[in-house]
């Protein structure tokens, strides 16, 4: 209350008695390089109300030392990092601090880093096992602007019990470990996150399950050699002349309450010297469901066995029993490779080394900007400012959901961040993933990838890998060109100069690569293209002859399923680095002007949200109404009456969930709905959806990370600290083209500016 009438007595006093200001320094907070004309007769006023007014306002030159060049000169090589503040408090957990809280969890409380087959085993999990714990925004700001200390550091532990999930905040890490007073304290309530909800993590259920899956085989064994050959490594006769059988895993979202079931798949890895990732192309019609719910291994029990999509049979035995008795049909199985089911071309690798970044603060032309990658949602950009002027708090990938397809036994959808969006990928590959030049980005892991297809998660064992490259790029087209009419005619333009920050992952099947450009103009486009293999099933006319409904049948034996690409981000906007902010909606829409007969117009509807809530807050792009959407800061305004904003656009057809609202899949992650959402920005309202939303999907985690509950308290939205959460996707129908490998293909959005300049920066900048 008392910023803003401090505000309101600044702006009264400049407006009736100050001299004239340009736009560039219009509002009254202090932005970096305005430089405020009073006369004499206000400015004892101005600066007694401006003394509390820029503690929350103020903004001061970039964290780290380097300014930002003068948009008219930008060389070669204009690329530059050093240190960050921002990195300081909000940059991930380094190895370091990783294993050295791993350790102190471990030894305080007789817990382990990898599970164990002991039904009391309490273990570290998942893809957020150990990750950062965010600072309150308030005091990182404070920090930022350099009117507060530095917010201490501390870890968020995730640790899965006999007694369910439970998160820890751990800290405060001094020089990489928890320090000699650091505390332990939980930060769910007993019974939030039931055991049968714990996290995704490779190989920990599988490695356990094994020997009930190798007993499940051996039983199956006559069958199974029978219909596909010897290439189960569990049955006798096996040699791997004719390939190999491998496992995967894929959870159940159809399930009772408290029940956590999952299916094994299985694929065809053909023997040498084709490669390995042929597999995806080559699905076996053989699943089998189990009930994995007990905190006890051991009591883990076989539900139901699908052979060739006839079933659910209830047991191995029930199916052996047909097949002796001749009722079963069998299905016939061609293994064959070639060509067609990997590339057979490819771009060399480059013999040069890596460039890696020295430090994680990267300054370009008029960008300035602090680049992470989290362990389970992936890319992040932090305290973005453009000319010095904070643009964003955050910006950063959330979580990708691939939805599947099919009957209730062969749907199926996955949240790519509860697998992890950043470690079953490796270190980018120069030449190919990025261009000769790009300087690379150090990212902790503790996901080790092995030999067929699998990795191991074990949280003591933490390493670097870089997931993220950094370069400036001249792109194909010019920001603005015009011909002159004139004889003859002269053509003029300014070729778009951009800076990329380019994150790949890998998450089984599909690679996901996503590029954040930075503008000269002060546009922000962010893109996904979806890449890798699809997942495919077998098909036969006579045994699943409906696949036909689900699926393109690329091969004849062969089907490729349609599923959703669906991509989500976090948007923290402070726009000039004001945390006051109003979304304004402006629609184009149709009226009959006064006096104008029956001639109908184009009008603009304007709108300011003024509350929270599905359907107040939350949009979804619709061609036959156009418009914009932009938060804003309605403090600071043009001498042509607009308030300085940023626009949130989508830069191609951007489609949505196309599943119903109570469908399983939509209510595990919501923010699929959405092509956009605003919420007031709350400390514990951090990302998108919660990492354990596959199991039990119609089931909300109590207190959970989830976006339709943000929204549902109602906040009012007018001048406040605002979030913009984004989703953009596509429906991925699967053609003949997409085998072996998909030709890459996306979706994304740009950020640009909205009335925030006076001018097109990147055409006429104005000096610094």
């Amino acid at each position: 209350v008392v910023a803003r009438c401090a505000h309101g007595v600044v702006r009264l006093a400049m407006s009736r008695v100050c001299c004239h200001r340009p736009f560039a320094e219009q509002d009254a907070s202090g932005r970096k390089g305005m430089r405020v004309y009073l006369c004499s007769f206000c400015a004892g006023v101005a600066v007694a109300a401006l003394g509390f007014y820029f503690a929350n306002r103020f903004i001061l030159p970039p964290p780290w030392s380097q300014s930002p060049a003068p948009l008219s000169a930008l060389p070669e090589g204009n690329l530059t990092f050093g240190s960050s503040k921002a990195l300081e408090v909000l940059g991930e957990l380094t190895v370091e601090e990783i294993r050295n809280t791993a350790s102190w969890f471990l030894t305080r409380t007789g817990g382990a880093s990898v599970r164990n087959n002991s039904k009391s085993c309490k273990w570290l999990a998942g893809p957020s096992g150990i990750e950062l714990l965010f600072p309150a925004k308030a005091a990182v700001v404070s920090f930022l602007s350099g009117a507060g200390p530095k917010p201490p550091r501390f870890a968020r532990l995730t640790a899965v019990g006999p007694d369910g999930v439970q998160e820890y905040k751990v800290g405060p890490l001094v020089d990489g470990s928890p320090s000699k007073d650091a505390l332990l304290e939980p930060l769910l309530r007993p019974g939030d996150v039931p055991f049968a909800k714990r996290p995704l993590e490779p190989n920990a259920d599988l490695r356990l399950l094994q020997p009930l899956i190798n007993k499940t085989y051996r039983i199956l064994g006559p069958l199974l050699t029978e219909t596909f050959g010897p290439i189960f490594s569990q049955l006798d006769g096996f040699t791997g002349a004719e390939g190999l059988a491998i496992n995967f895993f894929r959870p159940q979202t159809f399930t009772p309450k408290g029940i956590r079931i999952d299916y094994v798949k299985a694929l065809w890895v053909p023997p040498s010297p084709a490669k390995l990732e042929a597999m995806w192309m080559h699905p076996l019609p053989i699943d089998l469901e189990f009930n994995m719910t007990d905190p006890d291994p051991a009591r883990w029990a076989l539900l139901s066995v699908m052979y060739c999509h006839e079933g659910p049979y209830d047991s191995a035995e029930i199916v052996m029993s047909k097949f002796a008795s001749g009722s079963l049909r069998v299905c016939p199985i061609k293994k064959t490779t070639g060509t067609w089911d990997v590339p057979q071309r490819e771009t060399p690798r480059s013999p040069n080394k890596m460039r890696f970044a020295p430090q994680g603060g990267v300054t370009w032309g008029p960008w300035s900007f602090a680049v992470t990658q989290r362990p389970s949602t992936g890319p992040a950009l932090l305290d973005v400012r453009f000319r010095g002027e904070r643009i964003l708090y955050e910006l950063s990938m959330q979580d990708a959901q691939a939805a599947y397809s099919g009957t209730k036994e062969t749907s199926f959808f996955y949240s790519d961040a509860s697998w992890s969006l950043s470690m079953l990928g490796t270190s980018l590959e120069p030449g190919v993933d990025c261009p000769e030049g790009a300087h690379f980005v150090k990212a902790s892991s503790w996901y080790t990838l092995y030999d067929g297809g699998g990795a191991e998660s074990n949280v003591s064992g933490p390493f670097d890998f870089a997931p993220i490259c950094i370069f400036e790029w001249d792109e194909d087209h010019t920001i603005w060109r015009h011909m002159q009419n004139r004889a003859p005619p002269t053509v003029s333009g300014l070729m778009r100069r951009t800076v990329v920050v380019r994150s790949i992952c890998t998450v089984g099947n599909y690679d996901y690569i996503t590029d954040i450009k930075l503008r000269e103009d002060g546009e922000i486009e962010v893109h996904t293209r979806f890449a890798g293999f699809i997942e495919s099933r077998y098909y036969h006319p006579r045994f699943n002859a409906d696949e036909v409904n689900f699926s393109t049948i690329i091969r004849p034996d062969l089907a490729g399923p349609v599923h959703s690409h669906l991509v989500g981000w976090k948007a923290d906007f402070d726009i000039g680095g004001v945390r006051e902010n109003t979304f304004r909606q402006t629609r184009v829409s149709t009226m009959l002007p006064a006096g104008s007969g029956q001639f109908v117009s184009k009008y603009l509807e304007k709108t300011d949200i003024a509350r929270e809530g599905k359907g107040k807050s939350t949009f979804v792009a619709d061609p036959k109404h156009p418009g914009n959407w932009a938060i804003v800061d309605r403090q600071a305004v043009s001498p042509a009456g607009n308030p300085r904003g940023y626009a949130i656009t989508l830069s191609s057809f951007a489609t949505l969930q196309v599943l119903p609202d109570e469908h399983p899949f939509v209510q595990a992650m919501p923010w699929t709905k959405y092509h956009l959402a605003i919420t007031k920005h709350h400390d514990d309202e951090y990302r998108s959806n919660s990492p354990y939303i596959h199991y039990d999907g119609s089931e909300a985690v109590k207190n959970g990370q989830d976006l339709d509950r943000f929204l549902s308290d109602g906040e009012a939205l007018l001048d406040e600290d605002l979030v913009a959460w984004i989703g953009v996707g596509r429906e991925h129908i699967v053609r003949q083209e997409d085998q072996p490998l998909v030709s890459n293909f996306g979706t994304g959005f740009s950020l640009q500016p909205w009335n925030f300049f006076e001018q097109n920066m990147a055409a006429s900048p104005p000096e610094l």
